[in-house]
Order: C-alpha cells, then sequence, then structure tokens
C-alpha cells in the first residue's frame, strides 16, 4: 500500500513539472533569480494661493504742538491804539504787529501705516484721504486745514515713492519685513483762533492690482 502510494505522489508531481515545463528543481532555482518589476508615475500638482491683503494703521493720533509765550517789544511805534470818549464812535481801536509763529507747518508721522500680502502682479496700491481739523468746542469757528495729504515709503516698485497714491510691492505670506510707510500733511493756521483740541481724520486705503 505504501508503495502504491508514492508511487501515486510521484506521478502527480511528475505531470505538474510536465504542465509546467520545467523540472521542480529548475523552478525552485528561477524563483531565486526572478527579475524584479518596477512602474514610475507623475503626479502634477498645482497650488493656487488666495489674493489677501493686510493693512496696518494706527485708529488714532495725537499730535501736541507747542509754542512759547513772550512779551516782545515793538520799540513804542509799530503797536499803537487810539480812542476819543465811549460815546464817540468816528474813532475805533487801530493795531498792528508782527505777525507770532508759522502760517503753516509740515508734519510727517513716520512709520504711520504697513501692507503685506498676495497679488496677481504682487504689488498693490495705497492713497490717502482727510478732513481739515475742527475745534471741538461747541459753536466754535476754529478750524486747522490740511493740504496736501500725501504717502512716502522707499518700498514703492521703482523704490522711493511719495504722492496721494502710490505703488507699492507686496512682500509674500510670511518671513518678509512688510512694506512700510510715512503719512505727510501740511497743517495750516491761517483759520486757528482758539486753543485746545481741533480733530479731524485721514483714511488710508490699499488695494491689490
Amino acid at each position: 500500500m505504501k508503495k502504491l502510494k508514492a508511487i501515486r505522489i510521484t506521478a502527480l508531481i511528475a505531470a505538474l513539472c510536465g504542465v509546467w515545463g520545467v523540472p521542480s528543481s529548475a523552478r525552485a532555482d528561477d524563483d531565486h533569480h526572478s527579475d524584479s518589476v518596477s512602474k514610475s508615475g507623475k503626479t502634477n500638482v498645482t497650488v493656487r494661493m488666495p489674493e489677501y491683503l493686510v493693512l496696518h494703521y494706527y485708529s488714532a493720533v495725537a499730535l501736541n504742538l507747542s509754542a512759547t509765550s513772550s512779551g516782545v517789544s515793538q520799540s513804542g511805534s509799530v503797536l499803537s491804539a487810539t480812542w476819543t470818549t465811549l460815546g464817540d464812535t468816528s474813532q475805533t481801536l487801530a493795531a498792528s504787529a508782527t505777525e507770532v509763529g508759522p502760517l503753516s507747518v509740515n508734519v510727517t508721522l513716520k512709520n504711520a501705516w504697513a501692507i503685506a500680502g498676495l497679488s496677481k502682479s504682487g504689488t498693490a496700491t495705497v492713497s490717502i484721504t482727510g478732513t481739515d481739523f475742527s475745534a471741538t468746542r461747541a459753536g466754535s469757528a476754529s478750524k486747522i486745514a490740511v493740504t496736501g495729504y500725501t504717502l512716502s515709503s522707499t518700498n514703492g516698485v521703482s523704490g522711493a515713492v511719495s504722492g496721494s497714491t502710490i505703488t507699492m510691492k507686496l512682500r509674500g505670506v510670511t518671513g518678509q519685513t512688510p512694506s512700510v510707510g510715512d503719512v505727510r500733511m501740511n497743517l495750516n493756521f491761517m483759520d486757528t483762533t482758539e486753543s485746545g483740541d481741533h480733530v479731524g481724520s485721514f483714511t488710508i486705503t490699499a488695494q491689490t492690482i
């Protein structure tokens, strides 16, 4: 019985080897030295960055101007006043004196704003508009006129720029120094008749391009 079973197993192995067409010893050797297979595929990736803009600015600025009070001699001839009696209106007070202080002054607010972000061109425009400064006392007509609101910066597309509207570089997402700039204005005191607070405002607008 054992011999018959061994013959059948041998016949089965021989049949399988015949189907494969190689001896069993040869297949074992081929498994050892079979060639490897490798395939590669390339994937194209598109990262779409958003267009965005960050504007840094001060919501309030206090300008504390100073002046020195003094008594100035006019040598007795420049400043004079004359009048007659209380009921006589033909004579009025007449006076003249040298103007004290400048009529206007230029003010620069250093590093008053900054921008950063991304745009299609890598740039943005920055513009400024503003108002005069009016006295806060009710019924007062005193004001400080403001002329020549302008912006200035060294980070313009062509270097240093100034004007009411300027074109600025945007400095990317992070790790870069933002583009900073100044605000310039001319204060005119022709209609300034009172001390105390005079309030106005200016608006800075940044826009990607």
